[in-house]
């Protein structure tokens, strides 16, 4: 039985610990008759961005404001019909100064 899943809606723009960016690359194992599907859906998925595809596998990035946000998307394209396998390769923190203008 195929499986969709449903991918976390927009990231919300600041984490609850503050102004936190995450970015995170995968590999994404494709069955090869479903990688236009998986690309597809992957392209649709927001904050999450295709680099290179080659024979069944994809590296993809997530960018997003906490480690949830990162972990929702890797489950979501697990979960992914056609996907074997989504292993995170890289994960990067970066703490954002807040830009609000000062009164």
């Amino acid at each position: 039985m195929p499986f969709d899943a449903e991918p976390p809606a927009e990231p919300p723009t600041r984490s609850a610990r503050g102004n936190e960016h995450h970015l995170a690359s995968l590999l994404l194992h494709v069955r090869p008759e479903c990688r236009t599907a998986v690309r597809a859906t992957v392209a649709a998925m927001p904050g999450v961005e295709i680099h290179i595809e080659q024979q069944g596998k994809m590296v993809v990035t997530v960018e997003g404001p906490h480690e949830g946000w990162i972990a929702d998307r890797m489950t979501s394209l697990h979960l992914l019909d056609g996907v074997l396998s989504a292993v995170m390769v890289f994960h990067h923190l970066e703490t954002v100064a807040d830009t609000a203008p000062s009164a």
